[in-house]
């Protein structure tokens, strides 16, 4: 397995391939959604009292926490044309990150998911995405030139459920590493969006030996 992975030399190496770039730019890619998450812990999300919003979606999560922590960063992915798609594209930009690769879905709305920590510990989540705009991303609204800045290019593996997504993602992927980007990999398994376990099993490893850091726990 050792040689699927790039040791910490050939990364350093190409941290430093990209002349002229002051900061270490990492471009996250994939889904941002609202999460409706209950005031008290140890509830299904039957008996929460109620729910308020939080900015949800992994990748954009990844991208705020860099920001926060003094970094680079920048958000490509697809919201609905709402309220809700364009308060969280503001919440990126209030943070520092990069949103000129937000694009906007006027036929879908902006991805929403209910959140709750039961007793046992386990999150309990429930999805509306029927589809959500972040499912529509075409590969033509891809922001190239952002791509091509990355030095880190870092991704889920929600997006790579469906089309057209999935081959926004992949050519995504293609371009930065093209540009000498690292691809860092969270497989970031949510079961239920698949239409199995075994298709969540081929999509998450389908692209596996491409990264060059996966994160796993």
């Amino acid at each position: 397995m050792a040689e699927d992975y790039a040791p910490c030399d050939s990364i350093n190496d190409s941290l430093n391939m990209k002349e002229g770039a002051n900061d270490l730019l990492v471009v996250c890619f994939g889904e941002m959604l609202i999460d409706f998450v209950p005031p008290v812990c140890g509830v299904s999300l039957a008996e929460a009292p109620s729910f308020k919003t939080a900015a949800g979606g992994a990748p954009a999560n990844v991208a705020v926490g860099i920001s926060r922590l003094g970094g680079s960063s920048a958000f490509i992915g697809k919201l609905g044309d709402d309220d809700f798609g364009h308060m969280l594209s503001d919440i990126l930009k209030q943070n520092k990150v990069d949103n000129s690769g937000v694009r906007f879905d006027s036929t879908a709305r902006t991805a929403l998911a209910f959140i709750t920590l039961r007793d046992d510990g386990e999150r309990e989540f429930l999805f509306f995405r029927h589809p959500s705009a972040d499912m529509l991303l075409q590969e033509s609204e891809l922001d190239i030139n952002l791509l091509e800045q990355a030095r880190i290019f870092h991704y889920g593996s929600i997006s790579l459920i469906s089309e057209p997504c999935r081959s926004s993602h992949i050519a995504a992927m293609r371009i930065a590493k093209k540009s000498g980007s690292i691809l860092s990999y969270d497989p970031n398994l949510r079961l239920a969006l698949w239409s199995s376990a075994e298709a969540a099993r081929e999509g998450i490893m389908s692209i596996w030996d491409q990264a060059d850091v996966i994160k796993v726990f």
